[in-house]
């Protein structure tokens, strides 16, 4: 007997340590987690009593974990441009003009976005999170939240270190635990060694993590080096910021021995590999950082420099990328690139045992993907299965039918059911032209 709720004849991508699918299978879900797995047919025949939804035709996988975002709302409006000459443009000034409401809109336009897309679970570094806290309540999103913490002069507009603290004794493990707050710092460039080992002491003090960019620019990495003699990942380590709960976003640029370095202490990294395309950073050596051991997750970066937050069209930058990087068509294959966007992502957040795969005692972060399209057929099993091989390749965001989140369904045949999608992008709409007229007056000349 049971009153959960039965996903049925669904191709099961479990993402477990054996990576199992499960052919015609299907998932009960009670209390918030995942209470069963197996095949279909003997599922329904045990829980008959289950609220059942038919999932025929879909491939059923762990949510998508976002290692590496920035809500925003100037999409489409800050392009072409060096990744520090925009910075000085186009984001900067938007700092300066962001209005606690606007960032709440912000955030719900993104997040929103994120569920349709198949994302359950985002580390956002933004500001004013308070409100992105009250988003992700709203929608039902799992997120870690990371404050924009910048402490050099002149940009007293940013958030601080004590900021940081009030979120994390506010709002961290909130929501059902749903809701985490970390400690963030914006960039080498834009905080002092003191922010880094005060920020090392109050992760350590509040058992939370750290998460901060690790470079993407090959001349601001040289002028790091210039300055102070060290590379960038070399600073973290003088700063005390590396372990096995932080996660640094980017590192395009690493040299042998900052890779050895996040290897020997634990640290993770999201890689973003649209958004270094995109303002043209680079490829970062993913390839060599998973033969170290490193934990990489994916991340769709920002939807100023992306420009959308569709984890699916993410994942197949992922190994294409490395492949012609290296000129190897075997590198990271479509296996591998799955577990960076769901258990490994997990694991950099420390929710490995929680989320990331599809388990009996997790928590029920899953989402099924419609393989009955053009794009994603034939759907082949046996000897040629090319389920996994069709979602890396040939998916989309748009493909992804329902949505659950700690065991509560939140889209369900493409209907955000958490909240009002269109009011949330009328409202975003509203914002984003608010935010344009107040920034004007810091763009410069």
């Amino acid at each position: 007997m049971s009153s959960g709720l039965l996903i049925a004849r669904a191709t099961i991508l479990t993402v477990n340590a054996d990576d199992e699918v499960i052919d015609e299978g299907a998932i009960l879900i009670e209390r918030g987690r995942i209470a069963d797995i197996g095949p279909s047919a003997a599922l329904e025949a045990r829980y008959p009593n289950a609220e059942r939804l038919d999932a025929a035709g879909h491939a059923v996988l762990p949510g998508l974990v976002n290692l590496h975002l920035h809500s925003g709302l100037i999409r489409g409006t800050a392009e072409d441009l060096p990744v520090f000459e925009w910075l000085t443009k186009y984001v900067d000034p938007k700092h300066r003009a962001l209005t606690d409401e606007l960032a709440h809109a912000a955030a719900r336009l993104s997040y929103t976005e994120a569920i349709l897309s198949g994302t359950t679970c985002v580390m956002d570094m933004y500001r004013f999170m308070h409100r992105c806290a009250d988003a992700a309540d709203e929608l039902g999103l799992r997120a870690t939240l990371a404050p924009y913490v910048v402490d050099k002069p002149g940009m007293d507009y940013f958030e601080s270190l004590d900021k940081n603290v009030r979120l994390v004794q506010e709002r961290n493990n909130t929501s059902n635990g749903r809701i985490q707050v970390w400690f963030a710092l914006e960039h080498l460039a834009y905080c002092t060694e003191g922010a880094y080992r005060q920020a090392a002491a109050l992760a350590e003090k509040y058992d939370t993590g750290i998460h901060t960019h690790g470079e993407e620019s090959i001349e601001m990495a040289r002028r790091l080096k210039a300055e102070t003699g060290r590379w960038p990942v070399e600073l973290f380590y003088d700063r005390g910021i590396l372990g096995p709960r932080t996660v640094l976003a980017h590192c395009v640029w690493l040299r042998d021995e900052e890779m050895e370095l996040l290897a020997r202490t634990g640290t993770s990294v999201a890689h973003c590999p649209v958004s270094n395309l995109k303002l043209a950073s680079g490829i970062a050596p993913v390839k060599e950082l998973l033969d170290l051991g490193v934990t990489v997750g994916i991340g769709t970066d920002g939807v100023k420099e992306n420009n959308n937050l569709d984890m699916l069209e993410e994942l197949k930058f992922v190994p294409l990328l490395q492949k012609a990087r290296l000129l190897d068509a075997t590198v990271i294959k479509a296996e591998r690139a799955l577990r960076m966007a769901t258990i490994d992502g997990a694991k950099a957040l420390g929710l490995d045992r929680e989320i990331g795969s599809l388990e009996i005692g997790k928590k029920a972060d899953l989402i099924a993907v419609d393989f009955r399209k053009h794009h994603l057929t034939p759907v082949i099993g046996g000897r040629y299965h090319n389920v996994v091989s069709n979602l890396v390749y040939s998916a989309s965001g748009a493909d992804v039918n329902h949505v659950v989140i700690d065991g509560r369904v939140v889209m369900r045949d493409r209907r955000l059911l958490s909240a009002d999608a269109e009011e949330i992008r009328q409202s975003a709409q509203a914002a984003a032209e608010r935010l344009f007229a107040l920034r004007e007056p810091f763009i410069p000349v």
